[in-house]
C-alpha cells in the first residue's frame, strides 16, 4: 500500500511541476529583408559568440521597470540562451546576404582562421514601457586592421506583448548595419 501511495504522489508531483506551467517560450524571428541577389565577397568571415549583459544570461525576458530596476516577465522566456541564439542568427543572416568562401562561427567548425573576424558586444537590449532599446558595439578585424562601430536603436512598443517582435526588429537593424558596412 505504501508503494502505491508513493507512486501516486510521485506522479502527481511530476504532473504539477511539468504540466501546469503557463510560460511561453519565444525566439527572435529574422525580420530582415535580404536582397534576392547576395553580394559576392572573396574573404571568409568568422563571427565570435556575441557578448551580452548579465541580465540577458537568464532565459527569462527582462523588462526595465525604472532606470535602475529590472524585472523578468513571469510568463515569457527564451527558447535558447540569447548569446548563442543571436550568434547563430547573425551567421545565418550573413550567409543569406553574401556569397563567400565561408561565414561561420569563430572558431567553431573552422580549420583555418577566417580572413575577417567580427565581434559584437551588446551593452543594452531591453524593453521599457515605451520602447525596446538596443545599444551595441561591434568590431571587424582583418589582419591587423580593426574597425569599430557603435550602434543604437529604439523600437516603439504598445504593450508587453510587443516586446519579442520589437526585439527582433531591433536586432535586425543591427544586422542590416553590419551588412551595409560589409557591402562597402
Amino acid at each position: 500500500m505504501k508503494k502505491i501511495t508513493l507512486v501516486i504522489l510521485t506522479l502527481l508531483t511530476l504532473v504539477a511541476f511539468s504540466g501546469c506551467s503557463s510560460k511561453r517560450s519565444y525566439v527572435l524571428d529574422s525580420m530582415l529583408d535580404i536582397p534576392t541577389a547576395p553580394k559576392t565577397i572573396k574573404y571568409s568571415i568568422g563571427i565570435k559568440t556575441i557578448d551580452i549583459p548579465q541580465y540577458l544570461l537568464l532565459k527569462n525576458i527582462p523588462f526595465l521597470v525604472s532606470q535602475n530596476q529590472i524585472t523578468y516577465l513571469e510568463d515569457k522566456q527564451w527558447v535558447a540562451h540569447l548569446d548563442e541564439y543571436l550568434t547563430k542568427r547573425i551567421v545565418s543572416t550573413l550567409q543569406k546576404a553574401f556569397i563567400s568562401p565561408g561565414i561561420t562561427r569563430y572558431p567553431y567548425n573552422s580549420l583555418t582562421k577566417p580572413d575577417v573576424i567580427i565581434q559584437i558586444t551588446i551593452n543594452k537590449f531591453i524593453a521599457d514601457p515605451q520602447n525596446v532599446t538596443l545599444e551595441a558595439s561591434w568590431q571587424m578585424s582583418k589582419n591587423y586592421d580593426v574597425m569599430s562601430k557603435q550602434f543604437n536603436t529604439k523600437v516603439p512598443i504598445k504593450s508587453k506583448d510587443d516586446i519579442v517582435k520589437a526585439m527582433s526588429k531591433a536586432f535586425g537593424n543591427l544586422e542590416n548595419s553590419i551588412i551595409q558596412t560589409l557591402r562597402q
